[in-house]
């Protein structure tokens, strides 16, 4: 399994300081991405969205994308959908 992680910071709305990691991860041939805000353990702080896609540049891009808009967990699924199309 191959990981690749990018952190960025950013605040929130009630201006909360806050680490967001973002992994993504290869594994039987397919990629997989994992975002967790760090220090927090609550419902929509995690999310894991197996077997996005089996294309190595369309699974880099979107993480990028991911990165630089800041993407909490909660809303990643959603944006994927937008993105790759129905998730399971």
């Amino acid at each position: 399994m191959a990981r690749q992680s990018l952190n960025t910071y950013g605040k929130t709305i009630k201006d909360e300081d806050t680490q967001v990691v973002y992994n993504l991860i290869f594994k039987n041939a397919l990629y997989s991405i994992e975002c967790s805000r760090e220090g927090r353990t609550e419902h929509g702080n995690y999310i894991y969205l197996e077997n996005l896609t089996d294309d190595e540049g369309e699974a880099e891009t979107f993480l990028k994308k991911l990165v630089k808009g800041k993407v909490l967990p909660i809303h990643i699924k959603e944006i994927a959908e937008d993105y790759f199309g129905k998730i399971k």
